[in-house]
């Protein structure tokens, strides 16, 4: 999954009805499915502590102080491109 790709699913997910947290449990469960899941097995399910990292950090608030610009189309451009920046920085 391209890094964009990441992004996407993050933003998706995160406003749905079942959100990261959600998505985490069915995760999980679907893992632990044949028994217990060790602790690297959940170590390696981290898109909930990223995503909500992701989110919090780089925000629209974030973006209007960096770059001084209002909402619209590029607005939502620039954000999903500043937060691909951030996950290529976090590898």
């Amino acid at each position: 999954m391209t890094d964009s790709k990441k992004v996407e699913f993050i933003e998706r997910v995160s406003k749905s009805i079942l959100g990261l947290k959600g998505l985490q449990i069915v995760v999980y469960c679907d893992r632990n499915r044949f028994g217990a899941l060790s602790k690297e097995e959940k170590e390696q399910c981290t898109f909930l502590e990223i995503g909500n990292k992701m989110l919090t950090e780089i925000n629209g608030k974030y973006l209007k102080e960096k770059y001084n610009i209002e909402n619209g189309i590029e607005f939502g451009n620039m954000l999903h491109e500043e937060r691909v920046k951030w996950i290529k920085k976090i590898k």
